[in-house]
């Protein structure tokens, strides 16, 4: 599941066109799926609506049997799961959720990850794979938090992304 970029036309606005020309020619390759707006997609340089367009577009190009996850992380619960269920209202097949980080000194508490991830996943349409970043988000989350949310029957996956081998 390659995580696909977000083409710009140099003044900064999305590239859509480009964007749709590279979703139809990832889903003829051999790939599984795509993630769209991962850290690699820039969605936090996005505004909600580019977000939603970038989904949209994204959704509408894809070949059918590909598997579809949306990175629809925000820094709100509230904010992160009306995002999730647009995407599930396109078709998505799961949600790709970054732990917040603007107030990373209270989200560095294990408590609070459980309770933000908890929140989106008891009332996401789509299953939620968890999205560790320590390297943009500030902190990384503790092997004992992943543990306890992968009890959680709507959490399906953790994208690892703090380079420790030993922690996977």
């Amino acid at each position: 599941f390659p995580p696909i970029t977000t083409p710009f036309y140099p003044e900064g606005d999305v590239y859509y066109r480009k964007l749709e020309s590279n979703v139809e020619r990832y889903s003829k390759s051999p790939v599984a799926g795509l993630v769209v707006q991962g850290s690699t997609g820039e969605a936090i340089l996005l505004s909600d609506q580019e977000r939603r367009d970038v989904l949209k577009v994204a959704m509408e190009a894809a070949a059918a049997n590909k598997v579809m996850i949306a990175g629809t992380g925000i820094e709100s619960a509230r904010e992160t799961l009306r995002l999730t269920e647009y995407a599930a209202s396109l078709g998505y097949d799961a949600a790709m959720v970054r732990t917040p980080h603007y107030y990373k000194g209270q989200m560095n508490k294990p408590q609070n990850m459980l309770a933000f991830y908890r929140t989106v996943a008891d009332r996401s349409p789509l299953p939620v794979i968890i999205y560790n970043f320590p390297q943009a988000t500030g902190y990384d989350m503790p092997v004992e938090v992943a543990i306890q949310l992968a009890e959680h029957p709507n959490i399906i996956a953790i994208k690892e992304s703090s380079g420790s081998v030993e922690k996977i």
